[in-house]
């Protein structure tokens, strides 16, 4: 059997609130908008796919090694941003500034795990929070107004790594922590 995993960076529970408190502000009430929910708020550091349920233990201690030479990451955001397919948005998103720590441990779990048989990814790392992903009922006017909007200086720390299960439903997909890793 196999598990859709992911590896990703935890963000505080009180950052996640804010986030959303500046995303309401800036779009307002949509019935037709279905925001990605406060639990999915993460930044995905390795996208794994479907993975044999029988190699998650290497996995995990893979991540364990890893993880030994790094502390807390203080970190901020920058602007909202759109990903588009062609012409058209498709991905609303939140990014982080620079940090040399945080790209250091995308890349270093980015070669690592390629050693482990997982695809490299060949696009340079991103750091992001995905708030949307547009499905062509939204007022496009209000989602351009996240691109002008002056975000204030919102700094956070993360402290938990986490490697994630997402299971596809109907529904959208559903995340399950396999297991968490604290930052000294």
């Amino acid at each position: 059997m196999t598990n859709r995993l992911f590896i990703s960076a935890e963000i505080p529970e009180e950052i996640k609130e804010i986030v959303i408190e500046i995303r309401n502000d800036i779009y307002g009430f949509d019935k037709n908008v279905r925001w990605e929910g406060k639990e999915k708020l993460h930044l995905t550091l390795k996208f794994l796919g479907d993975v044999e349920e029988n190699k998650t233990q290497s996995l995990i201690l893979e991540i364990e090694n890893i993880l030994n030479n790094y502390k807390s990451i203080n970190c901020s955001f920058t602007n909202f941003g759109l990903f588009k397919k062609g012409n058209l948005p498709f991905i609303l998103w939140l990014g982080i500034n620079y940090n040399k720590d945080l790209n250091s441990i995308a890349e270093t779990i980015n070669n690592n795990f390629e050693k482990l048989g997982f695809e490299k990814e060949g696009r340079n790392f991103k750091p992001h929070l995905t708030l949307l992903r547009l499905k062509g009922r939204e007022d496009i006017n209000r989602i351009n107004k996240f691109l002008e909007y002056k975000l204030p200086e919102i700094k956070f720390t993360i402290n938990e790594i986490s490697l994630m299960q997402s299971e596809l439903l109907k529904s959208g997909s559903v995340y399950k922590q396999i297991k968490s890793f604290k930052l000294n």
